[in-house]
């Protein structure tokens, strides 16, 4: 199995989506709900390309080939994205063995308010997370990062945090075949073929 970097070709759409591995329970007798949230928490992705042609074309059709179903993985971040917190620093990972919906991190920019905010997201490992909540560093550079999904494997202390161009993690195609539509666009001057294609992935949770 290979890691592959995803190409440098924008999708015109993106739809991400969190999948909980949370289990519900209604009683029948008095129609009370109980919720029980197991590890398994992963990220979807749906990428859509359309009228790709020339070099994009050829790179992306080579891409979704060379991944051979669910043979290979791949890292990608997401294209939109835009982070709200100020940042600031080299941030790394404060303490090994850590677990659950939170980060203790150091050597991020010193007393900053909001230096990550809702919404933000943060990478480490091959894991990717949404920051729930504002997050204001300490006199040292501390702080404690809510996140979601929960940490799947402990990172390393003292590991990088990318909170500048985090990566979606590593995921998988959803299918095992791959295709794509192909439309032949003829002009006087040259012959070419435009196409479309989707991509739909899982994050590797093994990863």
């Amino acid at each position: 199995m290979t890691t592959y970097s995803f190409p440098g070709v924008t999708p015109q759409r993106s739809t991400w989506t969190l999948l909980t591995n949370s289990k519900r329970f209604t009683s029948p007798f008095t129609g009370a709900i109980q919720t029980v949230q197991r590890t398994g928490e992963r990220w979807h992705i749906r990428l859509e390309f359309s009228a790709l042609s020339d070099d994009d074309r050829a790179e992306m059709l080579a891409f979704v080939t060379k991944l051979n179903g669910g043979e290979h993985r791949f890292t990608v971040h997401d294209h939109s994205y835009v982070r709200r917190g100020s940042g600031g620093g080299t941030p790394l990972v404060a303490g090994a063995s850590q677990t659950g919906n939170s980060l203790d991190i150091d050597g991020a920019s010193t007393s900053v308010t909001n230096w990550l905010r809702a919404g933000d997201m943060i990478s480490f490992g091959n894991e990717l997370k949404m920051v729930t909540a504002a997050v204001n560093t300490d006199v040292t550079g501390a702080a404690t990062i809510p996140i979601i999904p929960k940490i799947r494997t402990s990172p390393a202390d003292n590991s990088a945090v990318d909170i500048t161009a985090p990566i979606l993690g590593k995921f998988i195609l959803m299918d095992r075949q791959v295709s794509w539509t192909n439309e032949p666009r003829f002009s006087q001057t040259t012959n070419s073929t435009m196409s479309s294609l989707v991509i739909e992935a899982v994050e590797d949770v093994l990863g």
